[in-house]
């Protein structure tokens, strides 16, 4: 359990760099081209290093089947094109206010479908990275020194895009005690990449690409595919292994801290007060999370 507690953390880490390379790419790429060249680079590490115990993955039927797909189709492509055309739809600020329904949904789905306890820590884990990674990235308390304002369209979209984003944590809970995580990782990523190539090509059409963005924009991508889409999703699927996806959702947060902290250091941006604030209290949340560790570790003694 420690091990995994560990990993849960790396991953959520490097899932923060996402937000400053997917800054960068989307310089020079559209959304859904981005997500593919990342899905393809992930795939073309995983693939050899994980060949024979993917092609079992992706030979399974029945539930299993059902299961894969709803990870690769509904927990991953679905969301980011839900993501791609909710926040065009609506504002940065309404996104961020938006930022604590993913492990939201993740802790309702872990509790309702695979019937997992709720217990007083999570629930506590979850309010203060609800709260602090607001403050984080839009600079306020949610609702009170950040103001909302109405885009019914786009909120529902990235609302439901949070959503989906659960079913690829809970779907693969369940596959996860009959499938290794690399092998599970990237048959999602080959189960999702038919539905994202059609997107993209429709988002690039009539769009011309400045070589000078273009490069930079391709490399950001790439890096993205090594570390977010092939590395983090292989620990995030090892973690998963060993830990409730409610107590693991409580992680979620640390994305957000890490991703303001690399853009204060690569992009020079702001770090206000409340910034700081947030930080705070998302690491007292993941503090909560690793005493319940402990706590589980006496029970067993």
């Amino acid at each position: 359990m420690p091990r995994a507690i560990a990993i849960a953390i790396v991953a959520n880490l490097l899932g923060g760099t996402s937000y400053v390379l997917t800054k960068v790419a989307l310089t020079g790429l559209t959304e859904t081209t981005l997500v593919v060249v990342r899905t393809i680079v992930a795939l073309a590490v995983l693939i050899p290093l994980t060949w024979p115990a993917v092609a079992d993955v992706l030979r399974a039927s029945g539930r299993d089947r059902t299961r894969l797909l709803a990870m690769g189709v509904a927990g991953y492509a679905l969301p980011l094109a839900l993501a791609s055309y909710g926040i065009q739809r609506s504002s940065a600020t309404n996104a961020s206010l938006l930022i604590g329904v993913e492990p939201l949904a993740v802790v309702v789905m872990g509790v309702i479908v695979l019937g997992e306890s709720l217990a007083a820590t999570r629930v506590a884990a979850l309010a203060l990275g609800t709260i602090g990674a607001t403050m984080l990235v839009a600079g306020g308390v949610p609702f009170l020194a950040v103001a909302y304002e109405r885009h019914v369209a786009g909120d529902l979209l990235l609302t439901a895009s949070a959503f989906a984003w659960g079913i690829y944590t809970i779907a693969g809970k369940r596959l996860l005690d009959r499938y290794e995580a690399q092998a599970l990782s990237a048959a999602s990523l080959v189960v999702a990449l038919p539905c994202l190539v059609p997107l993209a090509v429709i988002e690039t059409v009539g769009v011309a690409h400045a070589p000078t963005r273009f490069v930079p924009a391709l490399a950001a991508a790439v890096v993205l595919g090594l570390v977010v889409s092939g590395l983090m999703t292989v620990l995030w699927n090892t973690a998963l292994r060993s830990l409730d996806a409610s107590r693991l959702a409580g992680f979620i947060f640390l994305q957000p801290l890490a991703g303001v902290i690399l853009a204060r250091v690569a992009l020079d941006e702001p770090l206000g007060a409340s910034a700081l604030a947030g930080g705070v209290l998302i690491l007292l949340g993941v503090l909560l999370l690793v005493s319940e560790e402990r706590g589980i570790i006496a029970d067993a003694g």
